[in-house]
């Protein structure tokens, strides 16, 4: 008995082809990260950076010894010579977020808690049209973040 020429694809094969398919999409949603979850990190940065200045500046004060502070490309690097807590601490950039070049790349907190003036900038590619500006002001601890609108 002779088959007939079929046209189209099998049930099967549609079948494979649909789970390869949806096997790749699921695996692309997981391995790049949503623009929501960049954000959450870019904000976990600037919290964490928060929490480890408001704490060198407090060994500062309390041991009275100057706490140094390095601004990097990848990272933020606090430098202690104190006998109590961790000697340095490296608060990462996040990957969307960069340092534009030629700027101040220490900052130095003194025994009082005052730090050295000081101003960065910092562009974020999930936002090129928006500069962070870091103050690094005259006070106890002080520093302030803005965005600037280019």
């Amino acid at each position: 008995m002779r088959r007939a020429n079929r046209q189209g694809f099998t049930l099967i094969e549609t079948v494979i082809t649909l789970g390869l398919l949806a096997s790749l999409l699921v695996l692309v949603a997981y391995r790049f990260p949503t623009r929501q979850h960049q954000f959450n990190t870019e904000n976990a940065f600037w919290d964490n950076f928060q929490t480890v200045w408001q704490e060198r500046v407090y060994l500062a004060s309390a041991y009275g010894e100057t706490q140094k502070v390095s601004f990097n490309e990848h990272d933020v690097v606090f430098e202690s010579k104190t006998s109590s807590g961790p000697p340095t601490v490296r608060v990462s950039l996040p990957v969307t977020l960069k340092k534009t070049p030629g700027q101040t790349r220490v900052v130095h907190i003194q025994k009082n808690g005052h730090p050295t003036l000081a101003g960065l900038l910092y562009r974020s590619t999930l936002q090129p049209h928006i500069l962070y500006k870091l103050s690094v002001e005259m006070g106890w601890g002080a520093y302030e973040i803005h965005q600037i609108r280019v």
